[in-house]
């Protein structure tokens, strides 16, 4: 069915063949959406990013040609990523007061799990802080806002996709100057090592976010714990990741 829709589509610009193309596609941009709502800021929704998503899947139905070799679902998947990362950069800017309570938090974390043997809960990391839960929780989910920014574009990008976005000389893409390819092969094999080195339970919420592609819920639902706790062994992870790649010189404050 669905290739007849296509057939419609792209021969005559059939306007319900395209209509219900949107319809086909639409969960596609809820599980886009579902991924990249771990770096929501705190003003904005789920629905809103799933929004955006919805003008990037217009947009790969407009600029899609199958003569290009790639299948459609993954070239919708980075138009509808890209309009939602559009849409985070917009409110990206994050204050430098919060990169000193980054390092608060990541050494109150350190210090109480060596001193409980496991670690902290939001109440105990707000106890030895000072700090309202909510402040905790609004730190945790700025690490996964910017994470999402910054290291997952430079670390975890597929090169094809610098190649469909146009952005043929991205250190990611397979254009690139032989210097940059060396660089972002140094950074991987640094990421690799420093994953290889975080406790067990972020390494397997960083595989299952990253390399399964599963949505906070799904992630929540295999860990029998809640979205909320998902986001922060992710922002813990990504605390010590960013510690790493810095000290590297490859992140800069």
């Amino acid at each position: 069915m669905t290739e007849g829709l296509w057939q419609k589509y792209l021969h005559s610009g059939d306007q319900e063949a395209k209509e219900a193309l949107i319809l086909e596609y639409l969960p596609l941009v809820k599980q886009v959406a579902g991924r990249l709502a771990l770096g929501l800021p705190a003003h904005m929704e789920e629905e809103e990013l799933a929004a955006c998503g919805v003008i990037g899947l217009l947009e790969a139905l407009e600029r899609y040609r199958p003569s290009r070799g790639a299948g459609f679902k993954t070239f919708a998947t980075w138009r509808i990523r890209g309009a939602m990362l559009d849409e985070l950069r917009k409110n990206a800017w994050m204050p430098r007061s919060i990169y000193q309570q980054l390092r608060k938090l990541q050494a109150a974390e350190q210090k109480m799990s060596h001193t409980l043997g496991r670690e902290p809960t939001r109440q105990e990391l707000a106890g030895e802080l000072g700090w309202t839960p909510a402040k905790v929780e609004k730190v945790y989910a700025q690490i996964n806002h910017c994470a999402l920014l910054s290291l997952e574009e430079l670390l975890f990008s597929a090169s094809l996709f610098a190649v469909e976005s146009g952005n043929f000389f991205s250190s990611a893409g397979p254009f690139a100057q032989p210097e940059e390819k060396l660089e972002t092969g140094e950074r991987r094999e640094l990421l690799a090592e420093a994953i290889g080195e975080l406790r067990e339970r972020e390494r397997l919420v960083m595989s299952l976010y990253y390399v399964e592609e599963l949505t906070l819920r799904e992630i929540g639902e295999i860990l029998q714990v809640s979205t909320a706790r998902v986001s922060q062994i992710h922002a813990q992870a990504i605390l010590n990741l960013r510690e790493k790649m810095q000290k590297a010189g490859y992140i800069q404050e």
